[in-house]
């Protein structure tokens, strides 16, 4: 396993955009929480990675706040604007997931991610997360969507493997008891 590099397992959280670019900055989004022993990695890495940032500047640079907040949330988002790639999304089977699947991902979905933390050193200095993959373990469906990123499918599956879950070919549909969604916000 690489440096810096995290897998996990995890829910995916708060609003989620898996599907075209959209909103005030034109990107896909999602959020999950790193488990606590990843969290503890985490921070002893950008420790590490902001000493070796600090090899690399000169003068006053601001340092930027870690990715994730004091509980380990992680606030994510691809596409548009942002630069990013799209993460690669496949089944427990290690299968592409197609799209017409991931535009109905919702908030508790189970997931396995691999990340990848670096520094950067412009225009202040930090460290970032980069989601190379998601690997969907349960399926909770609504509305939203997704692609795969800069690594092949191949790639992901073979840092993630494969594991009992959610199977693109054999739907496993059961009710959830989900929150309800307002499709055009609340009438009042």
């Amino acid at each position: 396993m690489s440096k810096n590099r995290y897998v996990f397992n995890t829910t995916l959280e708060g609003f989620i955009n898996l599907g075209e670019p959209r909103g005030k900055y034109n990107n896909c989004c999602f959020s999950f929480r790193l488990p606590d022993s990843v969290l503890v990695d985490a921070e002893k890495d950008r420790e590490e990675l902001l000493a070796w940032v600090e090899t690399k500047v000169s003068g006053r640079v601001a340092t930027n706040v870690p990715k994730w907040d004091e509980e380990g949330l992680v606030k994510y988002s691809f596409d548009g604007e942002t630069g990013r790639a799209r993460p690669v999304f496949v089944d427990s089977n290690g299968d592409p997931i197609h799209l017409s699947v991931l535009k109905t991902i919702a908030k508790g979905t189970k997931v396995k991610i691999v990340c990848q933390q670096t520094p950067y050193t412009k225009p202040n200095k930090g460290t970032t997360l980069k989601v190379l993959g998601v690997q969907v373990i349960e399926l909770q469906a609504m509305n939203g969507a997704a692609d795969s990123g800069s690594l092949s499918t191949e790639d992901v599956l073979s840092m993630l493997g494969t594991t009992e879950g959610f199977k693109s070919s054999e739907p496993q549909v059961r009710q959830a008891d989900p929150e309800p969604v307002a499709t055009g916000g609340y009438d009042f």
